[in-house]
């Protein structure tokens, strides 16, 4: 599913950067910082405490179902109401009718079916699978007709109310559960939600906190390259590592009084999603310049190092996926809420010192040295907290990291330029999954075969007995 979307995304911008320009990209991307800003703020968890508790009646599952559309209308009207600061602030005026276009869909899209997210809970992703596939293929198919006819951002914005708005239709066309207004059950939520909503509002400030400012310095074609590289830089490990931890969540509820079936749950998806990102992250690094002419065009190269950084960032950051998921399990939101914010300040720490000296791309670099102390201080927390010590976590690693090791060394051995633009990308990407596939492989076998993703693909492959 995520790949698919992302596959429809992709094909949607590889074509619209010949069209739109890094200005209209900007002008959306403001609007949008703002929208997120606003739908964090506001952000009671109802689909996690769907998600992580073990028995559901209809009234709490109605209860969440209302508290959405609570939400939905408090960022309807936050929105509405503060869309002329954004203007302000980014001193574009284009941004006020986008934020109150979004403002009126997102006001709609509250009343999305909660049969969604019962699926998901239910293990249903066939289900799940078609109603993203067809909600994204209606907006990408919006988008594209009206970049055609229109030119410039409105296009993204009639892209981005379509899929709100099909959101929901689809939402009931696709699943039979009916949810009725409720709210006995919110009170008894809000106990869990309440450092859901914390963590989340330091989450965005950590993520998207270097994009406001960036809007700020800069102008709307800053911000357009400045999120373009950050989207593509993150694409490998946002669309690797969240359909392993979409089912991940829902499975630890069914084991969770099962200590031992859980850590070892944590650390073979820990190994999972490290060896697939790892790999993904330093393979987009190694090939961030001809891949962002092969994929945008010569007015987007001023990606090419943005992209780089965030492929970092993102590995990074998901990488210790598995350690939240297990912190929120055990009830411990409000420890997760503390690291998050740690992030945030690291970050403004480091942008306050490198913004001024080096402009936008500083603010990227701040990033980086922020979702580094994220990592190390999941590792210090899921040690202290859940008793999964640093030996246990370096025994699912060092493979992974070995074999990216090997890999960029070999890809920085080539030379710059072979035969073109395309073949030459094309070359490096071969090259570089065989070298990681290689030594993925050698130090598998040389570990003892342990149980993982290597033996489980092998043992899909018919290679080796599951």
């Amino acid at each position: 599913m995520r790949w698919g979307i992302k596959l429809l995304g992709l094909i949607s911008t590889v074509i619209l950067a010949r069209i739109i320009s890094p200005e209209d990209y900007g002008v959306v991307a403001m609007a949008m910082l703002f929208v997120g800003m606003a739908e964090v703020l506001t952000d009671f968890g109802a689909d996690t405490n769907i998600l992580r508790k073990q028995t559901l009646d209809r009234d709490f599952i109605d209860s969440a179902w209302s508290l959405r559309i609570i939400q939905g209308v408090i960022i309807a009207v936050l929105l509405a109401l503060t869309a002329p600061l954004a203007g302000l602030y980014f001193d574009e005026p284009r941004v006020v009718w986008v934020i109150w276009v979004i403002s009126a869909c997102l006001l709609i899209a509250g009343f999305g079916n909660v049969g969604i997210t019962l699926a998901r809970k239910n293990f249903q992703f066939g289900l799940e699978f078609r109603y993203r596939i067809a909600h994204k293929l209606i907006a990408v198919v919006a988008t594209l007709v009206a970049a055609l006819f229109l030119g410039d951002f409105r296009a993204l914005v009639i892209g981005l109310a379509t899929g709100y708005i099909s959101g929901v239709f689809l939402s009931y066309a696709m699943h039979p559960y009916r949810p009725t207004w409720n709210t006995s059950r919110i009170r008894s939520m809000w106990g869990f939600s309440k450092w859901l909503l914390v963590s989340g509002i330091g989450d965005f400030a950590a993520r998207k906190a270097d994009q406001l400012v960036a809007g700020r310095m800069g102008s709307a074609h800053d911000l357009g390259i400045y999120n373009m590289g950050a989207e593509i830089g993150e694409m490998p490990t946002a669309e690797l590592a969240p359909p392993i931890m979409r089912a991940f969540l829902p499975t630890l509820s069914t084991i969770k009084h099962d200590t031992a079936r859980v850590r070892a749950a944590v650390l073979k998806t820990l190994g999972a999603i490290n060896t697939l990102t790892i790999a993904a992250a330093c393979g987009f690094f190694a090939v961030a310049e001809p891949l962002t002419l092969v994929l945008l065009g010569e007015k987007w190269a001023g990606v090419a190092p943005f992209l780089a950084i965030f492929a970092v960032v993102g590995a990074l950051k998901v990488s210790v996926s598995p350690f939240s998921s297990l912190l929120l399990l055990l009830g411990h939101s409000k420890l997760h809420a503390r690291m998050i914010w740690v992030e945030l300040i690291v970050f403004v720490t480091f942008a306050t010192l490198l913004a001024p000296k080096l402009g936008i791309i500083g603010l990227a670099y701040a990033r980086l040295a922020a979702v580094c102390l994220y990592f190390v201080t999941n590792l210090y927390t899921i040690s202290s907290s859940a008793q999964i010590g640093f030996g246990r976590i370096t025994t699912v690693l060092w493979r992974p990291l070995l074999s990216a090791g090997l890999m960029l060394a070999a890809l920085h051995a080539l030379p710059d330029h072979m035969v073109n633009l395309y073949l030459d990308l094309a070359m490096q990407i071969a090259l570089g999954a065989l070298v990681y596939g290689v030594t993925l492989l050698i130090s598998w076998k040389a570990s003892g075969k342990p149980d993982g993703l290597e033996s489980l693909v092998l043992a899909r492959l018919g290679l080796v007995r599951s």
